[in-house]
């Protein structure tokens, strides 16, 4: 008896190539999502970490300090409000300060400011809304007024909001 040989039709290998050309197609997309998300997360945490930072310094330092934000500039500071209006550095004082009060960052020796139109991470992540004023200052108790603040980020069409509870000063994300 002859046995018939079994293989893949013409049909079939179309159809498999149809179905691979889609899924080579839809990774480049896929990955554009997570380079932005992750970019998101990133300039958040940022963010986050700057304002718990004034937070830690307003209470520990017993004096109020603020994070300012500019969203036509595109970037935050973390600065003592005592020394805000001062065009002079005081690098002697804890923590170092250069002109009009912005603050040493322990992390990376840098001063405290995050641009974020500059560096690789950051390339898409815009900062699309700030509180009145463009700044949240952190008191000596850890609260920064009567009234919740919030602060966004935005990145291919997704949004991030930072809120500080402003009787406790505790920050979350959403």
């Amino acid at each position: 008896m002859i046995q018939a040989k079994r293989g893949f039709s013409l049909v079939d290998l179309m159809i498999a190539m149809m179905i691979l050309g889609i899924m080579v197609l839809s990774v480049p997309l896929m990955f554009k999502d997570l380079l932005a998300e992750k970019r998101l997360i990133q300039a958040s945490t940022e963010l986050v970490l700057g304002l718990d930072y004034a937070r830690s310094l307003a209470v520990s330092r017993r004096r109020p300090f603020c994070v300012r934000a500019n969203i036509g500039g595109n970037w935050f500071r973390v600065v003592d409000a005592l020394y805000a209006t001062d065009p002079f550095p005081h690098h002697g004082n804890d923590p170092p300060l250069s002109a009009f009060g912005l603050v040493l960052n322990p992390l990376d020796k840098h001063w405290y400011e995050v641009d974020f139109d500059r560096g690789e991470l950051h390339g898409t992540v815009t900062l699309t809304a700030v509180p009145l004023g463009n700044e949240v200052c952190f008191y000596p108790d850890g609260h920064t007024g009567s009234a919740d603040t919030a602060m966004s980020l935005t990145c291919a069409g997704t949004t991030r909001t930072i809120t500080i509870n402003g009787m406790t000063g505790q920050i979350s994300v959403q």
